[in-house]
């Protein structure tokens, strides 16, 4: 499964992540490409009421992307930075799992099946930009999600939209990760 967290559709972020899932699908795995964007999700309100049964109260598209993420193997999110760390649409996707936080760690339940792994694709138009806050709060995520975080693919020095295109040896870089992924797998 992949989670493009960009408000750019075709960037640089989201070519990567599409040649991530080709290298999976190519491989023999069934993709999924979520673009947050294109979501209706509002904000967590801390209100706690996901540590009564491990489910949110609000009723939007998270609804469904819960079940996504519980079910999938191999998760990779995609966001470019912003202001050192992961981008607004992505970080608001991740604030919304906390009843799935809540699940695990308040009523001592399961997410997803043994074995989960995830990696993180990131763009950043500086040089170097700052990636460590982007890891930091992925590996959080992941921890939180029964998820291992496996790889990473941080790609610094690009920012005009398309620029990626010039660099064929990160295409194929993103592209390798997909089949690292998920080789020995059946599923995304």
């Amino acid at each position: 499964m992949g989670v493009g967290g960009s408000p750019r559709r075709h960037g640089n972020t989201e070519i990567l992540l599409e040649k991530a899932l080709a290298g999976a699908y190519e491989n023999g795995a069934d993709v999924e490409f979520v673009r947050v964007g294109d979501l209706s999700i509002d904000h967590c309100q801390g209100c706690n009421s996901c540590f009564n049964g491990g489910e949110c109260r609000i009723n939007d598209d998270m609804i469904g992307l819960y079940k996504q993420l519980d079910e999938a193997e191999v998760i990779i999110l995609a966001s470019p930075v912003y202001f050192s760390g992961l981008s607004s649409l992505m970080k608001q996707m991740i604030d919304r799992c906390q009843c799935l936080w809540a699940r695990k760690e308040v009523l001592g339940g399961s997410i997803g099946g043994p074995g989960r792994i995830g990696a993180l694709i990131s763009v950043g138009g500086q040089n170097p930009p700052t990636f460590r806050n982007s890891i930091s709060v992925v590996k959080s995520y992941f921890n939180s999600i029964d998820v291992e975080y496996s790889a990473e693919l941080l790609v610094p020095a690009v920012d005009e939209k398309g620029d990626i295109l010039n660099q064929p040896e990160i295409l194929e870089k993103a592209y390798d990760m997909g089949v690292c992924l998920v080789s020995g797998r059946s599923g995304s």
